[in-house]
């Protein structure tokens, strides 16, 4: 258990509080800023977030009082977190287990690409929203392969909005990650650094070329790039009350 606790503090404070120093920092800051711009719609209550991993967010989410679950499907976890996840309830995320409007506000980030069927998984989850209930969505536009194979799909906004407005969500915002020099940026560190060894002269590079990347784009960034490419989208989208999603298979209550 203390190594669990551990492990989840570890990957909280790397998600919550990237470092320059890291591969991984660009993608990671643009998640976790969208997130906090976004805090302010997330409704108190019953919280669920949809393959949930070691559930990174919790602490930024949750508001006061609120109860945060988290899903997560055994098939892909291999290719993640393994048995680390902090998961209460293991299922594919087309057939969630629960009953329809149970979830105050649902959560899903960087999951949407490993779902076969991204049509169905959308109403999915707003089958299991409350009415007027909040739907926070991110998902990868420009990203290497990953989780292989359960690797399937990239989102344009145009996609994105499609999925959310056949679902009868009605989106409330939409924050573009990153822009051409950003997305660029953290494409060359992740292929090219990014799976580097563990010896010593390795990580001193990685760490080297991670910081001036890093550091660079953040000074390209006052300029204020062109933002055709981006890494991803972070939506936030409203259960419209009266459209009650279609049932799809069986479930059990929460």
């Amino acid at each position: 258990m203390t190594d669990r606790l551990q492990d989840s503090a570890t990957v909280e404070r790397e998600f919550l509080h990237p470092s320059k120093r890291r591969p991984h920092y660009l993608e990671r800051v643009s998640i976790v800023q969208a997130l906090r711009e976004l805090h302010h719609r997330v409704k108190p209550g019953i919280m669920l977030d949809v393959g949930c991993g070691m559930k990174p967010y919790e602490s930024l989410l949750k508001p006061p009082g609120s109860r945060y679950l988290g899903t997560d499907w055994p098939v892909t976890m291999d290719g993640s977190y393994g048995n680390r996840t902090r998961a209460d309830f293991f299922s594919d995320s087309m057939v969630l287990p629960f009953r329809e409007s149970t979830f105050d506000t649902i959560i899903s980030t960087q999951m949407l690409e490993h779902v076969r069927q991204p049509e169905v998984v959308i109403p999915e989850m707003a089958r299991v929203l409350k009415p007027n209930g909040i739907l926070i969505l991110s998902a990868p536009m420009t990203w290497p392969l990953h989780e292989e194979p359960h690797d399937y799909y990239r989102y344009t906004i145009h996609g994105l909005r499609h999925l959310l407005e056949e679902a009868e969500l009605e989106i409330l915002d939409e924050i573009r990650r990153g822009n051409n020099w950003t997305t660029m940026a953290q494409m060359f560190l992740d292929t090219q650094v990014g799976y580097l060894g563990q010896r010593l002269p390795d990580r001193l590079y990685t760490t080297l070329i991670s910081l001036a990347v890093n550091h660079a784009c953040s000074v390209i960034n006052i300029f204020k790039p062109i933002r055709r490419l981006c890494l991803g989208w972070v939506i936030c989208a409203r259960k419209i009350p009266g459209k009650e999603s279609r049932p799809t298979g069986i479930r059990n209550s929460l």
